[in-house]
């Protein structure tokens, strides 16, 4: 028991240092990957730890075990996109065409 409090504790100061760098796609698979290294009740402990569902980190497992076979370079985009074309805050101009733009 003490040495998955300090398991527990060694996640949290990783996801401390790394959840404001990587992407919520990244920070699952991280995730995923902590957890496989416990084995047994590692996503329970993973998610105790650092407050993310379990369903998301089995979801993580899900896309590693996904993508156990490496990409063709040919295939492989430069950066691929986390979130689907089109997504986000629409541009105000194009939301109302009477936007003056002062400079």
């Amino acid at each position: 028991m003490m040495k998955l409090m300090g398991d527990l504790a060694m996640i949290e100061a990783k996801f401390q240092a790394l959840s404001g760098r990587l992407d919520e796609a990244t920070l699952r698979m991280w995730a995923a990957t902590e957890a496989r290294s416990l084995g047994r009740g590692g996503v329970s402990a993973v998610a105790k730890a650092i407050g993310m569902s379990r369903t998301t980190i089995h979801a993580g497992l899900a896309e590693l075990k996904a993508a156990a076979a490496p990409i063709p370079a040919s295939k492989r985009e430069a950066r691929p996109r986390i979130r689907a074309t089109g997504g986000g805050r629409k541009k105000l101009t194009t939301k109302t065409c009477c936007v003056i733009l002062s400079r």
